[in-house]
């Protein structure tokens, strides 16, 4: 919940910047039975973010499968230990850069950070760069 609300954070503070976010909840806890309440998802208002509940973890099945597939082309192996099938990739933010397609493998991010709450000068600076010509 903190990434939640630290990430509004920064789209309050980058309300120009023609952003396109993806918000996806997962369950990775016990208690994490049901999508995410309204409170929740109040918690990222901004109108440039869609939010989805991922009930089966695809988008982290998706990720680790790329990461195995190919880890010099996403560096977060490091990171993240050692990444089996049964990794569960989760409170992680990534940015894009402009045009990039997901085809057959999730692009690779010009910035990825984790835990959320923790990235996010990274997130700002990944931003502020984004946006020089």
């Amino acid at each position: 919940m903190r990434g939640a609300s630290a990430l509004q954070e920064v789209l309050t503070e980058n309300a120009a910047l023609p952003l396109r976010v993806f918000v996806v909840w997962e369950p990775v806890i016990v208690t994490d039975v049901a999508p995410p309440t309204t409170g929740a998802l109040g918690l990222i208002h901004d109108l440039r973010a869609a939010q989805y509940w991922d009930r089966e973890r695809v988008l982290s099945e998706d990720i680790v499968r790329a990461l195995r597939a190919d880890p010099s082309r996403y560096p977060l192996g490091d990171e993240l230990g050692e990444v089996d099938e049964e990794t569960i990739v989760w409170d992680f933010i990534a940015v894009f850069p402009r045009g990039a397609l997901w085809e057959r493998d999730i692009p690779a991010p010009s910035f990825h950070g984790f835990p959320v709450v923790r990235s996010i000068s990274g997130l700002r600076q990944a931003l502020g760069t984004a946006t020089q010509p």
